[in-house]
């Protein structure tokens, strides 16, 4: 068939089709802004990997499986718009469903936001061992995991725009128990924090923590919100997901900046050390080995005048 045959044939289909903003147009602008984002990450993914050498390969094996998921998620928006608008351009009946690449990048999401959330939330308890919140903290963050899995099997299952109500109530499972846990993670971090004050040798470098702490928690739960109420809203409109198509991207450097953000490479991160001030400690402080870690409350035997040992949450290199 002759290039004018296809497009004269295109043009007539085109004239069935319906408005396209809410269905292609949402996820083609969604892919753009995941594009700068994704940038940025592969900076901040280089930044880390060339700079913290002597990070324990477990941390680092973690970041790099999170970037890869996050990656895959990202390939797979690129996937759904270019079938949607090149490969199946004016295929009306295409358009009424939503193809493979749909739970692909739903699953992949959701997998990076559980890994990212799971960090924040080692963070947390390495500064303050505090169980009984991570056991808390844990339930929003599984029932995210499980919510997203689940909407992503039924998008499989049931591609039709449709059927888009089958998922309704896994989709606000997800996204509900998503924003839960980023605020709980964000405010339970600032929190220690601000108990933590008198660590820290000015009040600037404080605030720089915590900003940095409540902007990257209520980044992820921003979008969460914002693609929960157009999903309840109109459940047929792509524009939740093109919304959630930039959350993976977010999630991946809320975690790259926490670990980017420290002032000298000779603070080392592992899986079982972690010093939260050592973030914001001046380079050219002379660094002890004997340095004492924070808790949020001081132990009992502190009142008789000694001094038990401390684990170290940062090892100096």
């Amino acid at each position: 068939m002759s290039s004018v045959h296809r497009l004269g044939r295109f043009s007539t289909m085109s004239t069935t089709l319906p408005q396209l903003d809410p269905i292609t147009g949402a996820l083609l602008i969604g892919t753009w802004a995941s594009s700068l984002l994704y940038m940025a990450e592969l900076l901040q993914a280089i930044h880390y990997f060339r700079t913290f050498k002597k990070d324990d390969w477990k941390l680092k094996l973690y970041v790099a499986v999170t970037f890869a998921i996050d990656t895959i998620s990202a390939v797979a928006d690129y996937i759904a718009v270019y079938l949607y608008t090149i490969t199946h351009a004016g295929d009306l009946v295409y358009l009424t469903k939503q193809n493979w690449a749909v739970p692909l990048y739903l699953i992949s999401t959701c997998c990076v936001a559980f890994l990212v959330q799971t960090f924040l939330t080692f963070r947390y308890w390495r500064f303050t061992n505090n169980t009984i919140i991570i056991c808390f903290l844990s339930i929003p963050i599984l029932a995210s995991l499980g919510g997203g899995f689940s909407t992503g099997l039924t998008v499989a299952l049931f591609p039709a725009y449709k059927d888009r109500n089958k998922a309704r109530i896994s989709a606000a499972v997800y996204v509900g128990t998503q924003f839960s846990a980023d605020l709980i993670i964000a405010g339970a971090l600032v929190r220690e924090l601000m108990k933590a004050k008198s660590l820290f040798k000015g009040q600037r470098r404080l605030n720089r923590l915590v900003l940095h702490t409540i902007q990257t928690g209520t980044a992820t739960a921003v979008l969460a919100v914002l693609a929960l109420i157009t999903f309840l809203i109109d459940v047929e409109s792509n524009i939740p997901v093109g919304i959630l198509y930039t959350s993976g991207r977010v999630y991946v450097l809320s975690m790259l900046i926490n670990l980017n953000i420290r002032d000298s490479k000779n603070f080392v991160f592992t899986l079982t050390t972690y010093d939260i001030s050592a973030q914001f400690r001046d380079t050219n402080e002379p660094h002890t080995s004997n340095s004492r870690s924070v808790k949020s409350s001081l132990p009992a035997s502190q009142s008789t005048g000694t001094q038990p040992p401390r684990p170290r949450w940062c090892q100096s290199t």
